[in-house]
């Protein structure tokens, strides 16, 4: 028997206390994350916010006692589909402000350090599911329906923080079991990210990792090696550094043993 925990009072004024705190609705409004009429975005994600507290689905949320004061599940489908909504731009503005805060905390001493997890999102009992595909499971070795969840986060080795994700599906169309939706707008975030969708995981890593460090949301110093070929100038490497105590020779050196 799964139990359900409904917030009290007090729980939902933490809520409350802590969004405006980190200034969660400003963060959305500046990621484009906004409705015209009816429920405002706020609501909504604070809503399914406190989803994962409580222990709920959407469906049973709806068939509780609250469920005569919440939104319609049509709202909700709707602004988690949304494809003009920046949620990576959202994601990378609040975790700014969670390792900020991290940072006021702990000494300037200890390793700040990016964390790449790559784990598969399962869903095997989906049919429909946009971009499903088979991907590899190395942990048991097998394929199964899903995706592969490529995750970056900030760590100082007692905290972790979330930057930037990739879900990713199969560049090859013989694994790929639902394709994406044409009708998309080419000039939505929802529409590159499904493209996005299609990239290799080494590239898909640096990718997050760059767009971390452009919008500064690891608060993490690097030193940045440039090494050019002197034959071919358009051939050229950047190697990073979290190590700041070492010389550009030593990380040459270091990068070339691996």
């Amino acid at each position: 028997m799964v139990h359900h925990n409904s917030l009290s009072e007090q729980a939902k004024s933490r809520f409350s206390a802590v969004f405006s705190t980190l200034q969660i609705g400003h963060l959305l409004r500046k990621a484009g994350i906004s409705k015209s009429f009816g429920y405002s975005s706020l609501a909504v994600f604070q809503i399914l916010f406190s989803l994962v507290f409580e222990g709920r689905n959407w469906f049973r949320l709806l068939e509780s006692d609250r469920g005569k004061s919440l939104p319609r599940k049509d709202v909700v489908y709707r602004f988690l589909n949304q494809a003009s909504f920046n949620w990576r731009k959202f994601l990378h503005s609040f975790a700014l402000k969670i390792v900020l805060h991290f940072e006021s905390l702990i000494s300037s001493s200890r390793t700040r350090v990016f964390i790449v997890d790559d784990s598969v999102l399962s869903r095997n009992r989906s049919k429909k599911a946009e971009l499903l595909a088979r991907v590899f499971d190395h942990t048991t070795g097998c394929f199964t329906r899903g995706f592969n969840m490529l995750t970056l986060g900030w760590s100082d080795g007692f905290s972790f923080a979330p930057i930037d994700f990739v879900m990713l599906s199969s560049a090859k169309l013989v694994n790929r079991i639902c394709e994406m939706n044409e009708h998309l707008s080419k000039r939505s975030q929802g529409y590159k990210r499904r493209i996005e969708a299609f990239s290799r995981k080494p590239d898909a890593v640096a990718d997050m990792v760059e767009r971390a460090l452009f919008v500064r949301a690891c608060g993490l110093p690097i030193k940045l090696v440039f090494v050019q070929n002197r034959n071919k100038r358009r051939e050229w490497l950047a190697i990073l550094s979290t190590d700041l105590t070492i010389d550009a020779e030593e990380i040459v050196r270091i990068h070339g043993m691996r």
